[in-house]
């Protein structure tokens, strides 16, 4: 039996246990789905390009602290090493020895040598914990040379068109749109029928420019939330009835329009180079706590390197703005700035459109570029030869019915007055 709840709040208190990495002492009794790779020569490399990069982000991580559980984390390693390599040298000699006094003594060495060894690794797994998955897994990727450094600038911008159109009718937006509760929403007339064709449309305009249809799962694991970087109170959790206590690998409800649902399908893939580059697009419902479901478009691509990344970004830009194009509203497509993005993205863009009523634009869609950021966190990789290689990412929401939806009807604009989806209209 499962059952939809919300994570415990902390108190103010970081209480974290990760399900993304897990050290040796918590693998004897939680299962390890996967091991991230864990770049310490990129990422720690250029401590002044990090520390750029945290301070351009405004992101909350704690740098000092990062190098100091870095340099505890390299220290013990060292000590492991060194220990490991007594111990193989003791063994070396053992057997050349021909003396059974020496070889008796270098015999108690070696059990030593293995008794340190044995509580430097039981301690080494709290050192780990505190600089892999509380410090190391927490840094954010790198920002891309496109992406503003404070301000978000306009890439392109279109007009509403000229139109015969309805008088703007909030009235028609609270009758089609019965809220019981902020999870609860039910659509009537038009916004019904809109919240049915638009994610269809949208995904044959997708799939009209090489995008192959996809499914995906509603639910997800809090590795992969972790691997995400995203909230876990964010999103509901599904208790289950025979659930250890202690279990960190929990599960959630994300919905199958969203990044987290194509996680599931990618993470420890290993696929041909010739199956590069993939254009995938899915459409299904996407789940929010303490707001509303609704029915989303997203879009998620897969390329070998960050030249053909780039081109398919901007490919995928394109589609986005064929299928704007088609709704009587007036857009425009926003590069974000450096502070705006997620940890996860490098880079992304921001559909917005213009609400006429209230002169203001509303957010409807994104698209980000993740770099190898994502694929190195759940070891999504191809091969050339013998060399492992890691794909590099783009993903985003192409629409969202609901605020969509919401913005057409405020507007005056009606299910008549979008012929590509509608119905009911003559040909």
């Amino acid at each position: 039996m499962l059952k939809l709840c919300t994570l415990p709040k902390s108190n103010g208190r970081r209480l974290f246990s990760s399900a993304l990495y897990l050290t040796g002492d918590k693998a004897r009794e939680q299962f390890a789905v996967l091991v991230p790779y864990l770049d310490f020569k990129h990422k720690l490399g250029d401590l002044e390009r990090l520390k750029r990069n945290i301070r351009l982000r405004k992101h909350q991580l704690d740098f000092d602290n990062l190098i100091h559980q870095w340099e505890l984390y390299r220290d013990v390693e060292k000590r492991k090493k060194e220990i490991e390599q007594c111990r193989v040298e003791l063994q070396k000699r053992i057997q050349q020895s021909v003396c059974k006094e020496e070889q008796q003594q270098l015999k108690s060495r070696a059990i030593l040598a293995r008794d340190d060894l044995k509580m430097l690794k039981e301690q080494s797994y709290k050192v780990a914990d505190a600089f892999i998955a509380n410090n190391f897994l927490s840094i954010p990727n790198d920002l891309h040379e496109r992406t503003p450094e404070e301000r978000w600038h306009c890439l392109y911008e279109k007009s509403a068109p000229v139109r015969n159109t309805r008088t703007p009718n909030v009235d028609l937006v609270q009758e089609q749109f019965e809220e019981f509760s902020p999870t609860c929403l039910y659509l009537t007339g038009d916004a019904a029928w809109m919240d049915l064709q638009l994610p269809m449309h949208c995904c044959e305009t997708f799939r009209q420019n090489n995008c192959i249809l996809f499914c995906n799962p509603d639910f997800v694991r809090s590795f992969l939330v972790e691997a995400a970087m995203v909230s876990k109170e964010s999103l509901f959790l599904v208790r289950e009835d025979d659930e250890p206590a202690d279990k960190v690998n929990l599960l959630h409800l994300c919905g199958g329009g969203s990044l987290l649902s194509f996680l599931g399908y990618f993470t420890k893939l290993s696929v041909f180079p010739s199956a590069l580059p993939l254009r995938l697009v899915a459409s299904g419902k996407r789940y929010h706590f303490q707001r509303a479901q609704s029915n989303e478009v997203h879009v998620f691509g897969a390329c070998k390197s960050a030249q053909e990344a780039e081109g398919m970004f901007d490919d995928m830009v394109q589609i986005y703005k064929q299928f704007y194009d088609q709704l009587p509203v007036g857009y425009r497509i926003v590069q974000v700035a450096a502070p705006n993005l997620r940890p996860i993205e490098a880079m992304r863009v921001d559909v917005e459109l213009l609400d006429d009523r209230k002169q203001r634009y509303v957010k409807a869609a994104e698209l980000g570029y993740y770099t190898d950021f994502l694929s190195k966190r759940i070891a999504f990789i191809y091969h050339e030869g013998k060399v492992q290689h890691f794909p590099h990412v783009i993903a985003g929401t192409a629409m969202s019915s609901v605020e969509l939806i919401k913005l057409l009807l405020s507007n005056g604009i009606a299910l008549d007055d979008l012929p590509m989806i509608n119905p009911f209209e003559k040909k």
